[in-house]
């Protein structure tokens, strides 16, 4: 049986603990929310009708809700929650709490991905003129339906990224809390580590076709921001009595449900930005 995966197999990507998409999301429900996504992205658009700049700069919005949504079940992800909220060894330096920790894992992550937000939108705006924008809203239309499709299982589309996990040994001769802010700030640019979800790719390449810094700095904050929530969650589940074992064989349960959702989604905002050049 082969499985999509928007980054290749690691090491840890345990099949009994980690399941399949096909185990996890039966294929007449992929079908289904191949349909549904499709449908509902094309409804709206041809409801709202948009302009190709309005539908482009909404797609791109939409990309970027998504990522820091579905950029979150990594392994990456799940090593800066063990960070962040399990509690502190008694020999370890600092004095950090699992609240002041994520302040600072999320101030390294904001700090680094709005900076590159910026950066990509300043080089979509050098670029600006040079393509039209009815042509780079199709491109992008065709990119996130394809993407949507590899989301679910569909096809095969490429992932480049650096094949990089976050750097282990700091975490033995570091205090936590830079340790936190060490990892966030390598989170937040993105594509310093395995890329977990094609959503990235849409955020990027719809940020450098908008030319707009602004919203490139805006959405990345929104993603970095979004990418701290396993830690919340851990530090919440772990205040309530739970253990991080338990709490990260949930999130990777979850994971592949919330692949399938991403895909979904994809493909609604690719057929609302193909839908809006009718």
């Amino acid at each position: 049986m082969t499985t999509v995966l928007s980054h290749g197999p690691l090491q840890t990507d345990v099949p009994d603990i980690r399941p399949t998409l096909q185990g996890s999301v039966g294929t007449a429900t992929r079908v289904s929310l191949v349909a549904a996504g499709a449908a509902a992205g094309a409804g709206l658009a041809l409801v709202a009708t948009p302009s190709a700049t309005t539908a482009l700069t909404t797609a791109v919005i939409g990309a970027g809700l998504v990522t820091s949504l579905a950029a979150n079940w990594s392994t990456c992800g799940m090593s800066v929650a063990g960070v962040v909220a399990a509690p502190k060894q008694v020999n370890r330096k600092g004095s950090s709490t699992p609240v002041r920790r994520l302040g600072w894992h999320a101030l390294g992550s904001v700090t680094t991905g709005a900076v590159t937000g910026a950066l990509i939108g300043a080089l979509g705006a050098a670029m600006s003129g040079y393509v039209p924008i009815g042509w780079a809203l199709g491109v992008w239309a065709v990119v996130a339906v394809a993407y949507g499709l590899h989301e679910l299982g569909a096809v095969r589309m490429p992932t480049p990224m650096r094949r990089q996990q976050l750097p282990r040994h700091l975490r033995r001769t570091m205090a936590p809390w830079k340790v936190s802010l060490i990892f966030g700030a390598i989170i937040g640019p993105g594509f310093l580590i395995f890329i977990r979800s094609s959503a990235y790719y849409l955020l990027a390449l719809g940020v450098m076709a908008s030319g707009s810094p602004a919203l490139g700095a805006a959405l990345f904050t929104v993603v970095s921001l979004g990418r701290c929530m396993p830690s919340l969650a851990a530090i919440v589940h772990t205040k309530r009595g739970g253990s991080m074992p338990g709490f990260l064989s949930i999130m990777c349960v979850v994971d592949r449900r919330v692949q399938s959702v991403t895909g979904a989604a994809l493909i609604a905002l690719g057929a609302f930005a193909a839908a809006a050049l009718i």
